[in-house]
């Protein structure tokens, strides 16, 4: 629990520095080869290391590229999708099908476009300090518990 604590903190305010310091002169449409694979490779790091998000190391590294919050935020979501089908696709076989499970998939769509499109459109006018800002508090209150437990 204290790892994931820390590591939350720490992400939080890289994710802080990168976005505050790094210019927006890369789009979505202009990403390059390098950038591509070094944001991809970057995932590799949330499964290294708990408490480190696959969406939030994508995003630090793309603005850390000089990607745009909006395009950063764009291309990581884009990053989920095979990753996210390889995940069903791995455990298809311990789905239980019927209306629950339809109403589920369907459900967890429909709020993640609108949670993804009320994202993208925050971008294009706020910056990543408030998920930073978010990562550093979450951090703090899970150490507080960590010391505080019985």
């Amino acid at each position: 629990m204290l790892i994931i604590a820390i590591t939350l903190i720490i992400m939080g305010i890289i994710l802080y520095i990168a976005d505050k310091k790094s210019e927006s002169t890369v789009r979505y449409s202009k990403i390059t080869f390098k950038q591509s694979m070094l944001i991809g490779l970057s995932q590799s790091l949330a499964a290294a290391f708990p408490g480190v998000s696959r969406s939030g190391i994508t995003m630090t590294v793309a603005r850390l590229l000089k990607v745009d919050r909006e395009s950063a935020a764009k291309y990581s979501f884009m990053l989920a999708a095979p990753i996210t089908f390889a995940a069903v696709v791995f455990d298809l076989k311990h789905f239980t099908f019927g209306l629950p499970f339809f109403f589920g998939v369907l459900s967890s769509f429909l709020v993640g476009i609108l949670i993804i499109k009320f994202l993208l459109n925050y971008l294009k006018k706020g910056s990543f300090k408030v998920f930073a800002i978010y990562r550093i508090v979450i951090g703090l209150i899970v150490i507080g518990i960590f010391f505080t437990r019985i």
